[in-house]
Formats: structure tokens, C-alpha cells, sequence
């Protein structure tokens, strides 16, 4: 039950998002909608990430790239602007390395700003970066805070690494 209810997810964020007319609407009509909001608000994270992600899925990766550039160019102003970067590139680590370390220089007491660079270090196998944005998670938000308590736990899981070393987050199969 709870699988059919997890698999249903992404097609109801689908149809509150995008509408459901009853109709197929056209990837380039997605795109219009999201240069239109782009339009209204140029220095929308969200808007350009939006929009970013619709030329990708029509495959025009050159836009794509270009769109994402403009919103990192902008910098998250907030801890969602600066999720959403981090889904714009996903697969680009040494990018959302830069997006991170500029974000906690302009918001120092963001703690988590700070346990999504602790993250963001560790997956790249930088143990020493993930210890120290990790013990910044505890200054800031406490010990006792559930973010210091998942900052206290990242630490204990870098403990089993050694420095350049990447211990993945998920198994992984032969």
C-alpha cells in the first residue's frame, strides 16, 4: 500500500504543478510557462531552475547549462534556493562545491547551509572539509539540536573514512 501511495507521488506533484487538463501538453508549452515566469522574476532561483530542467528534458542541454549558470551567477539567498541549485547539478559535485563554500561565506550562522557542505564534502571524500562543517553544525545549532545531532552522526560515520577516501552513501552492486 504504502509503495503504491510513494509511486503515485511524482505524478500528483505532476498534476498540482503543470495543471491537468485533461489534455497531452507539449514540452515546448512547459517551456513557455517557465520563460514567462522567468520573465516576471529574472532573479528567481526557482524559476531558473524550473526552466533550466524543462529545456533539459526537451534536450536543448546547452540552454539547460545556461540557465543553471545564470541562477548560480544570482546566489541562493536561502537554504531552498540552495536545494534547488544542488538539484540543477546533481551530477556535478566540484559545482555544487563551489555553490556550497560561497553560500557559507555570505551566510556563516546558516547551520544548514553548513551540514549540506559537511555532506557535499564527505560524498567528494573530503574528510578533513566534512569534519569541519560538521563541528560549525554543532556551534551553531547546538548539541542537542536534531541538525547537531545528524552533524554529530556524520562525524562519527567520517571516523571510519581516512582522508581521500569516498565511502559511498548507498550499497552499490557488482
Amino acid at each position: 500500500m504504502v509503495v503504491g501511495l510513494v509511486g503515485m507521488l511524482p505524478i500528483a506533484l505532476g498534476m498540482i504543478i503543470f495543471g491537468d487538463s485533461g489534455q497531452s501538453t507539449s514540452p515546448s508549452t512547459y517551456i513557455q510557462d517557465a520563460e514567462a515566469k522567468v520573465a516576471k522574476n529574472p532573479k528567481s532561483i526557482a524559476a531558473l531552475v524550473t526552466l533550466a530542467a524543462q529545456y533539459k528534458n526537451a534536450g536543448r542541454n546547452k540552454d539547460a547549462e545556461d540557465t543553471l549558470k545564470r541562477a548560480a551567477d544570482i546566489g541562493p539567498k536561502n537554504i531552498t534556493d540552495l536545494r534547488l541549485l544542488f538539484g540543477g547539478y546533481a551530477s556535478d559535485t566540484a559545482k555544487q562545491t563551489e555553490i556550497i563554500s560561497a553560500f557559507t561565506k555570505s551566510h556563516p550562522n546558516n547551520a544548514d547551509g553548513w551540514m549540506l557542505a559537511g555532506t557535499t564534502s564527505s560524498a567528494a571524500g573530503d574528510v578533513l572539509g566534512a569534519r569541519l562543517a560538521y563541528q560549525r553544525v554543532i556551534a551553531i545549532a547546538g548539541a542537542g539540536s536534531t541538525l547537531g545531532q545528524s552533524a554529530k552522526a556524520g562525524i562519527d560515520q567520517l571516523a571510519t573514512q581516512t582522508p581521500g577516501q569516498i565511502v559511498p552513501t548507498t550499497p552499490t552492486t557488482p
